[in-house]
């Protein structure tokens, strides 16, 4: 039973988030028309009003109005799609619309959108909750409902003859559909009823009204209505919009005789908006260990300066987050209770103007007070923040690293299965975490391919590293190595290197990846050279498409003329995962790659798409053999028999054989019987950086 509990709290927790996630386009653009609409400079002010008779204003209120505005619609639609992809429920086509639509007809029906007070200007601030609740509840009890009825339907045998799927399929979701939004109908007449309103929103405007009549402005009455707003807020219900009539009636005016008003609030405690999120986000800037966090509080910095927290809280998210509830809560109150004291020991002189709320931090403290001291307040009260919430950020972020991690192994599983059947598959566009995670690597890899290669990985960033790995002959001697690519990421460590390839591909970054491997294998191959002699020949991966590519040829001759590469050093290594078309066109094109002193090498050989007309159209100068054959040799006659045709085809056909993953001495010996006589594995060395592989010279 705990399992089950804590197994469904998760998956809502995990539905708002994503859905949040999913409106993050929406809450960006409305939050930055929000700071465009109340940026605090008169000048601006004036410009914005008075300009083509108010047309700039009035545009940034209609894009305020359309994004976060209908926040509560969007996010109602959000989570209800995120909580369909995350069920077994609801996949059917027809069924997740029924579900979506009875989730936005629950949410119109509890936010009193159709009451005769309802005003759709406030809807931003006072359908938050309702969007959560029926985007959640909606969803499950939708799902409920569907496969009772569903059930109903198999004892029944209800279907209607004649009729095409679709039109059985809709007939099937009325019932789940009007039993869905008949429960909120019930919930919401009941809470207008008890409670004489018009929505639940309105129901919790009364009740906090009501709370606070009675109260007189002081310490106390300050600290509740700051705990109930940042409560309110965890739970996505507007708390500013909700004690709005609150603070206006007990809090607005500033008396001579009173330390709390609302400017006072909002200059000391709400820096960055409720939850003092200015803390937080330096908070993360500082100490937060993953580029997630960071890029979210670099993009939620501006506003978050003046005081506006949407970002924040829900990009985060904080909402619903039981890491940062806390924090959330606390701070506020920290930062209250010790600007009171400073006030009340007459160190903090009184608030005497009135300030904007949109106003900057240090500024609102000095135009509030109109001393420098106001000034040393907000930053005490920031380090204060930034103490606490910064614990809080490391145990979430430790978390998530976690769930992220489990979501690295789930994607490499998905790409390795792939690879296994042949089946192909974009990481991109697979659901749930594993998506977002191939989408957030994709771009840190855009990045890393601006920058280039780093010879050492940073401690801190992202970096592509290129190692090598060595290849000897019979002898023990080092007669070349190949060029391996390893992408260290901060977050995960050393990513599967097919991986990477894959992910490349996907966003059509290819290309770029491989040309710029090619041309770090070329640079370092000239090192190489001069220090392990005129044979030494370095490999460097290309895929077919690469080759292919028009724009490969002039690229490589632009590196023939660029680094004084010796004719034959450099190798390139076809893998033929991908097949390669065994025409003369092709052949034509490597030999005039090979005019301009490369060589090729087929990769893998022997399994995927191998096939004999390789080697009669393309003049492959190596020929390596696939791995699965040198790790069966010595356990499978059959294998050695492979291997033997392999090197006699290679003596009339002129092209040198070498084993991949050799690991043992007992294979390398088998080998060499056979006639295979350059090794290529961890018998000899793994793949290590050029400093490591230049020292091997004796």
């Amino acid at each position: 039973m705990k399992t089950r509990t804590s197994n469904f709290l998760s998956l809502i927790f995990r539905t708002i988030r994503n859905g949040l996630v999913m409106v993050f386009p929406i809450i960006f653009i409305g939050s930055f028309s929000v700071l465009a609409v109340y940026f605090p400079i008169p000048a601006y002010q004036k410009f914005i009003q008075s300009f083509l008779g108010g047309t700039i204003q009035n545009l940034l209120f209609l894009i305020q109005l359309a994004t976060l505005g209908l926040l509560p619609v969007y996010m109602a639609i959000s989570i209800n799609l995120s909580y369909t992809n995350s069920t077994e429920e609801g996949q059917r086509f027809i069924s997740k619309l029924a579900s979506l639509l009875s989730v936005i007809t629950s949410f119109f029906i509890l936010a009193g959108i159709f009451s005769d007070g309802f005003n759709l200007k406030q809807m931003g601030g006072q359908g938050l909750f309702s969007a959560l609740l029926t985007g959640v509840f909606g969803s499950l009890l939708y799902q409920k409902f569907e496969r009772l009825f569903r059930k109903i339907k198999n004892d029944s045998g209800t279907f209607i003859e004649g009729a095409d799927s679709i039109f059985n399929s809709s007939i099937q979701v009325i019932l789940p559909y009007l039993c869905t939004v008949f429960v909120f109908l019930i919930f919401n007449y009941l809470i207008m009823v008890i409670f004489k309103v018009s929505g639940i929103e309105e129901m919790f405007i009364k009740i906090f009204s009501m709370l606070f009549s009675k109260m007189q402005r002081s310490y106390a009455s300050g600290f509740l209505f700051i705990l109930i707003t940042s409560i309110l807020w965890c739970f996505g219900i507007h708390g500013n919009k909700v004690l709005d009539k609150v603070a206006v009636d007990l809090f607005q005016t500033i008396l001579p005789t009173q330390i709390v008003s609302k400017t006072f609030i909002d200059t000391f405690v709400h820096i960055g908006g409720t939850g003092t999120l200015l803390g937080l986000l330096i908070a993360i800037l500082i100490f937060g260990r993953t580029n997630n966090s960071k890029k979210l509080a670099k993009f939620a910095a501006a506003p978050v300066v003046f005081n506006i927290s949407e970002l924040m809280v829900f990009g985060f998210p904080v909402i619903c987050n039981p890491y940062l509830i806390i924090p959330f809560i606390l701070v506020p109150e920290v930062c209250y209770s010790f600007t009171y004291l400073m006030a009340k020991i007459n160190f903090l002189p009184q608030v005497v103007n009135e300030v904007n709320w949109t106003v900057p931090v240090f500024l609102s403290g000095y135009i509030a007070t109109g001393s420098v001291r106001a000034i040393f307040v907000q930053l005490i009260n920031i380090v204060i923040s930034v103490a606490i919430y910064t614990p809080f950020v490391l145990i979430y972020e430790k978390k998530y690293m976690n769930k992220l991690s489990n979501s690295m192994d789930l994607l490499v599983k998905i790409l390795k299965h792939s690879e296994e059947t042949t089946e192909p598959v974009t990481l991109t566009e697979c659901e749930g975490n594993e998506g977002r995670l191939a989408k957030h690597l994709v771009n840190d890899l855009k990045e890393n391919l601006s920058k280039g290669f780093e010879e050492v990985p940073s401690l801190n960033e992202n970096s592509l590293l290129m190692k090598y790995q060595p290849q000897f002959d019979n002898k023990g001697k080092c007669i070349g190595a190949e060029s391996l690519l390893r992408w260290n990421h901060n977050e995960y460590g050393i990513v599967y290197p097919p991986l990477v390839v894959h992910l490349a591909k996907e966003s059509t970054r290819l290309y770029e990846l491989e040309t710029l491997i090619i041309e770090k294998s070329v640079k370092d191959s000239v090192e190489m050279r001069n220090v392990f002699g005129n044979s030494f020949k370095l490999s460097v991966n290309m895929t077919v498409s690469t080759l292919n590519d028009k724009r490969i040829l002039p690229f490589l001759k632009e590196l023939t003329e660029k680094y004084p590469f010796k004719a034959g050093s450099v190798c390139i290594e076809i893998t033929e995962e991908t097949a390669l078309e065994t025409t003369e066109e092709t052949a034509a094109l490597m030999n005039e790659i090979r005019e301009m002193g490369y060589i090729f090498a087929l990769d893998d050989f022997s399994m995927g798409h191998t096939s004999l007309q390789y080697l009669q159209y393309n003049q492959f100068d190596m020929v390596k053999l696939d791995g699965n054959l040198v790790k069966s040799l010595l356990g499978n006659e059959r294998t050695k028999e492979i291997i033997n045709s392999i090197v006699y085809l290679s003596k009339s056909l002129n092209f040198r054989v070498l084993a991949e993953f050799v690991e043992t001495t007992d294979q390398k010996n088998a080998l060499e019987s056979i006639g295979v006589k350059l090794y290529q594995g961890y018998l000899y060395s793994p793949a290590i950086d050029k400093k490591a592989l230049l020292k091997m010279k004796a």
